[in-house]
């Protein structure tokens, strides 16, 4: 068995849950985003992710749950590991907002299909690639949005074109990783105080034309152009958009403990 143990998924019951019947590189992310929303409730009460892939496919396939950015990339690669396209898994340097430099703390990946590489992604809590880009310099447009693939020193850094200017996204190189790389950094990433997902409740889904995101109590609907709308919400209304906009079923202990930890 290798180390990402991808005999372990249930490949039928994945590319049902995602809706897809005929699985290509192409169709099998792209359905991935639309189906299983980016959450980090398991986070925010306490837990730490586990990364077997039992356990993830518990959670994201059989469960209306979603999950952070390892969650997402281990179940989408072992996909691809079992349908046969080859992928190498990657640490990536968040880089949204610039400052100094940040930890590795994110999940991506290449992947090969027809001939060439492609960054690969549904993982990435920021708005996410709608589907896999050529692994070059240069930029693509995925339904309304705008993603640039470009090198500023010794690394790759993924932009996305945000009111007419480029916003860095992250950066990665190309240095291989091992299953225990992403498992120290979903310990840090769970468990750090500096870490953004251990603080507040961040749930996000992207489509063609917008993306919807939930922070803390704040919820905004967001264009490519800039245009956003924000609505503050009661702790009851989290819940309600939870489970209503997102599609995030908890059970009523998690209910619980979500609305505890919601501002005033």
């Amino acid at each position: 068995m290798s180390e990402w143990a991808v005999d372990e998924l249930d490949l039928a019951a994945y590319l049902h849950k995602i809706g897809v019947t005929e699985p290509s590189l192409r169709s099998v992310h792209a359905a991935h985003v639309r189906s299983i929303p980016f959450e980090n409730v398991d986070v925010l009460l306490g837990a730490t992710p586990s990364l077997d892939l039992p356990s993830i496919q518990a959670k994201l396939v059989a469960r209306n749950r979603g999950g952070y950015c390892y969650e997402h990339n281990l179940l989408y690669t072992a996909a691809l590991d079992r349908l046969g396209i080859p992928v190498q898994r990657f640490t990536a340097r968040p880089r949204v907002g610039g400052g100094p430099a940040r930890p590795k703390t994110h999940m991506m990946a290449i992947a090969e299909a027809d001939g060439r590489e492609w960054l690969t992604d549904v993982g990435w809590g920021g708005g996410c690639l709608l589907e896999p880009m050529p692994f070059e310099e240069g930029t693509m447009r995925q339904g309304a949005w705008t993603f640039r693939l470009t090198r500023i020193e010794e690394q790759w850094v993924l932009q996305s074109l945000t009111e007419g200017e480029w916003v860095d996204l992250y950066g990665f190189t190309t240095e291989r990783q091992y299953a225990c790389d992403f498992a120290a950094a979903n310990f840090y990433v769970a468990n750090s105080p500096d870490s953004p997902f251990a603080q507040r409740l961040i749930v996000q889904t992207t489509t063609p034309e917008h993306r919807q995101t939930l922070v803390g109590n704040e919820l905004t609907m967001a264009e490519p152009g800039g245009r956003a709308e924000k609505r503050t919400l009661t702790a009851d209304e989290v819940l309600d958009v939870l489970t209503g906009t997102f599609g995030i079923e908890l059970t009523d202990a998690e209910r619980d403990q979500v609305e505890a930890a919601i501002p005033a």
